[in-house]
């Protein structure tokens, strides 16, 4: 079942289920403005009201993707999130700058920015290529050492964003031109970090809370004394759990590693025994934790929504997941 869960105190309520549009922005896979368009198309008409997506799909492309495929369905019926950290300035030289991720993309530049300024001009894009009157939800994206390493840089952007970016967030929500913001991010250190600096309200966690890393207590914790809000993205980790060939998808945007697969065979085994595909296990799973009140799955193509759509509403049984915590996933 697709529930509505409240971001805190915000008054703004997210469904459980979010479509994550990396995909439209032509993640590990080129497809046509069409094919990409159908699949927030499909989504809207299977019942999808969460979308998330950032400048740096495609380098502008989901933005524009997923504006067009939202024209046609009411502002409040749905919630939008993106994200802030890069600004994108017209690429003069030839070749792509992301072309091993992001296939056939926008011509343009990433520029790190998390300064209220970048920040500020950040929202004002989005808004333009989304076609919208507003953004739900802000998440500044890929701070911290996962994305920019153990270096000075890291730092600095870090500071930019505690002395001035924070302070262009809480602007944009007293304004109401956002209704909540956060870190999307593939580390929980720097989330961690930040809840010191600033009243977030809900965080977007890639890659690090899934079947294959479940434990992830004192970050649950400190979420719980701030009162902070989880999406979980990434899930099914780059489509590791998913897949039944070790030389297919990704891992952690690379390849799946043996350890990983022998790791996804066990569990695909207490899955079997049950009936129940691994994709509705670990999209499942995260919802488990009560900070959870959403989960982002992203998608390459029509039929992985109709697919996800189905997981989402899977009955599992309590024997599944104590199965699985005998194996340590809990």
């Amino acid at each position: 079942m697709i529930k509505l869960n409240a971001i805190n105190d915000t008054g703004l309520k997210i469904p459980s289920l979010t479509l994550g549009c990396s995909g439209m922005g032509n993640l590990y896979h080129k497809l046509s403005n069409k094919e990409a368009i159908e699949i927030a198309e499909t989504a809207i008409k299977m019942g999808w009201r969460s979308f998330d997506v950032a400048p740096h799909y495609g380098s502008s492309l989901a933005e524009i993707r997923l504006g067009l495929a939202l024209r046609d369905l009411s502002r409040d019926e749905f919630v939008l999130s993106t994200k802030v950290g890069r600004l994108l300035e017209p690429r003069r030289e030839a070749g792509l700058e992301n072309g091993e991720e992001f296939y056939d993309e926008n011509p343009f530049n990433r520029i790190y920015d998390y300064s209220y300024d970048g920040i500020m001009r950040s929202y004002e894009d989005s808004i333009k290529r989304l076609g919208t009157r507003r953004i739900d939800i802000l998440y500044v994206h890929d701070i911290g050492k996962y994305a920019h390493g153990t270096t000075d840089k890291e730092r600095k952007y870090f500071k930019d964003l505690c002395d001035s970016g924070f302070k262009a967030l809480e602007e944009l929500k007293k304004n109401g031109q956002i209704k909540a913001y956060g870190i999307g991010a593939n580390e929980t250190e720097i989330m961690l970090e930040a809840m010191d600096y600033a009243d977030m309200d809900i965080v977007l966690l890639a890659q690090r809370y899934n079947l294959l890393e479940p434990h992830k207590e004192e970050f649950f914790a400190k979420c719980k004394k701030y009162t902070i809000t989880v999406a979980a993205a990434a899930v099914f980790a780059s489509g590791a759990l998913v897949k039944k060939n070790i030389n297919e998808g990704h891992y952690e945007y690379g390849k799946i590693t043996p350890e990983v697969f022998t790791k996804v065979q066990q569990i695909g085994k207490i899955c079997d025994k049950y009936n129940v595909p691994i994709g509705a296990a670990a999209l499942q799973f995260p919802l488990r934790q009560k900070q959870v009140v959403s989960v982002a799955c992203g998608v390459s193509s029509a039929a992985q929504v109709k697919k996800n759509y189905e997981w989402a509403q899977w009955d599992i049984s309590d024997e599944l997941w104590n199965d699985l915590e005998k194996i340590g996933i809990y």
